[in-house]
């Protein structure tokens, strides 16, 4: 996968990314990566609109048991 660089980012974005790392135990690289996959899926589901994809189905199901997991509390 290609790097990517984000520029001029809001600093409260960049907390809130953090925090979402630090709870989950992520690298704040992995937590982008799984920020932006959980967005482009709920991005998807709105443009979807009955079209079958198995990728998006995968994903869906990816996305779903990364939410199923318990939080990382008290780490």
């Amino acid at each position: 996968m290609a790097d990517l660089l984000l520029r001029e980012v809001d600093p409260l974005l960049l907390e809130r990314i953090r925090r979402i790392a630090v709870a989950r135990g992520w690298t704040p690289e992995d937590t982008c990566v799984a920020l932006l996959e959980q967005g482009l899926f709920a991005s998807e589901l709105e443009v979807r609109s009955g079209f079958h994809d198995p990728e998006v189905d995968a994903l869906a199901d990816a996305i779903a048991a990364l939410q199923a997991l318990p939080d990382a509390q008290g780490l």
